[in-house]
């Protein structure tokens, strides 16, 4: 009896957890690269730059949003700080640098503020706004001293017929790609990485 009742536990106990996993939406957020392009960041002579581990500082690191009629979770199929962390190591590659684990010019430390997405749905249309807040530091890969820190903010808004995955996962690849090309175009981060020596002959 006790056999049984332990076994009907376990039965409930997976249902339950398949039911809160399905009521939450795995995007697929990502900043390709085909999508990055040479910017103010080329200009710099190659630098050897490590990305350090992406810290996450926001208030909800358990979701990006909410459905709004069934009020479950949309989450990233990774975790945001994965996400942040490729896409700042494909921007600078895409901008002649090489990302390091060791022997670094400089080191770019960075945390995610937000990463949200809100949908409204309307009469006849569905509203989406997608939000990414990234706190970055750049550092002396040699002596670690804090060169400049900055703050970039990338939004995108869209306006559609149907609630959609798809669309989720657009608006949030547009906000991101909006903060990296905000870092790729700042002149106070290639300044900064402008002063920091080479350790290595240019590619």
């Amino acid at each position: 009896m006790r056999h049984a009742a332990f076994a009907i536990l376990l039965v409930l106990s997976a249902f339950l957890t398949s039911g809160c996993r399905s009521g939450s939406s795995g995007l697929d957020v990502r900043y390709p690269e085909a999508g990055a392009n040479r910017a103010m960041l080329a200009f710099v002579a190659p630098r050897r730059i490590e990305v350090s581990a992406v810290t996450d500082r926001r208030m909800d690191m358990s979701r990006i949003g909410y459905k709004p009629k069934s009020r479950a979770n949309i989450v990233t199929a990774r975790p945001v700080t994965d996400i942040v962390r490729e896409a700042l190591a494909v921007e600078l590659n895409t901008n002649g640098h090489t990302v390091v684990a060791d022997t670094r010019d400089a080191v770019l430390v960075a945390a995610v503020e937000e990463f949200w997405l809100d949908v409204v749905v309307g009469y006849s249309t569905t509203q989406y706004v997608g939000k990414v807040a990234i706190a970055l530091a750049v550092a002396d890969g040699r002596s670690g001293d804090t060169l400049v820190t900055r703050r970039y903010v990338g939004i995108k808004r869209r306006q559609a017929d149907a609630d959609t995955e798809s669309a989720w996962r657009e608006v949030m690849d547009a906000a991101l790609a909006r903060t990296m090309h905000d870092l790729a175009t700042d002149p106070e981060v290639v300044a900064a990485l402008g002063r920091v020596p080479s350790t290595g002959p240019p590619r």
